[in-house]
């Protein structure tokens, strides 16, 4: 028992611990890290082909998560004229359009669309967590989600689980031996132990964020770069003041439709200026909304570049908020 508080660890001063316990934070970071790199090498494979027909709503999903798939659900109908979307000082009422009634004309995800929104909902419901358009979209995201793991674009969850388990360990370690050393510090008579408690807290953090995967793999990340090369033209298409789509099929691409094919791509934020603008105030005023009673980035951020693991959102957020959340968002 003596030996466990009377050993160098034990009776080291403390400036001499804390640069030992820093260098040591700084390397179990950098084995997390390498792990994390090791576990997605994607990069090796061969990058998937453009399909013909491509599917807006998927690659939304995949470059933004559940939020950003019903993002583009919503505008596909709010394009098709099958919803009004009346925008006031403080909300945004997604509404449909009487001559809308029917399903004719819509796929099996924009029918679901249209069954939650009734008679009338908020823009801002469209991402709550247990009732919003999000959660009544899963088993649809669910079946993205499966195809793209498949596909090595998005990171499976079994292989994001073993790394997070990975750092987990290491931070009980890393724990382990700052509070063994508060510990003995305390009984040997020394209280100069704040600087400690506060390394382990950061240390901590910093290791739990190294062990989580992207959402998007590296194949991913290069797949949207092909895409977004591939559809430039869209996107200034996009951009066009005044623009109103035509409805009507994409001249290289007979099945989606341009404008909906370029906001699943590039996200809403290309629509600013256009004749949608009106699209991308509503999704303004949500998020504007969740953030006022959230106290920060809300899970109405579904980003263009979301990517922490979570679907409904990620640690950085792009276009798709229209430009409103910036920097990082919780997901």
């Amino acid at each position: 028992m003596d030996f466990l508080l009377d050993n160098p660890l034990a009776t080291m001063e403390g400036p001499i611990f804390l640069v030992l316990y820093g260098f040591i934070i700084l390397f179990s970071a950098i084995g997390v890290a390498f792990a994390r790199a090791h576990a997605d090498q994607t990069e090796q494979l061969s990058i998937p082909a453009i399909p013909p027909e491509p599917d807006p709503f998927e690659i939304a999903f995949l470059r933004g998560g559940s939020n950003e798939g019903a993002r583009a659900v919503i505008f596909s109908l709010f394009q098709k004229g099958s919803i009004q979307i009346d925008t006031d000082a403080k909300t945004a009422i997604i509404r449909p359009l009487q001559a809308s009634v029917t399903a004719s004309g819509l796929t099996n995800i924009e029918r679901t669309a249209m069954d939650w929104i009734g008679a009338r909902r908020e823009a801002s419901e469209v991402f709550e967590k247990n009732t919003g358009l999000v959660n009544s979209l899963e088993p649809f995201f669910a079946q993205y989600r499966s195809q793209l793991e498949r596909r090595n674009l998005l990171t499976k969850s079994e292989n994001a689980g073993s790394i997070k388990r990975y750092a987990k360990i290491v931070v009980f370690c890393v724990l382990g031996l700052g509070i063994y050393k508060i510990l003995a510090a305390i009984a040997n008579g020394h209280f100069n132990i704040f600087f400690t408690i506060v390394m382990a807290a950061i240390g901590s953090v910093i290791l739990l964020t190294v062990g989580n995967l992207p959402r998007v793999t590296k194949l991913g990340n290069i797949y949207l770069a092909r895409l977004k090369t591939a559809f430039d033209g869209l996107q200034y298409k996009s951009q066009a003041r005044g623009l109103v789509a035509d409805g009507g099929p994409n001249a290289s691409f007979a099945g989606p439709d341009p404008l909906l094919l370029s906001v699943g791509v590039f996200g809403s934020g290309i629509l600013a200026g256009s004749a949608y603008g009106n699209y991308n105030t509503a999704f303004e005023k949500a998020q504007q909304r969740q953030e006022s009673n959230s106290g920060g980035c809300g899970s109405a951020c579904g980003a263009s570049s979301c990517s922490s693991g979570s679907d409904s959102g990620g640690s950085s957020c792009g276009s798709g908020c229209g430009g409103g959340c910036g920097g990082g968002c919780g997901g």
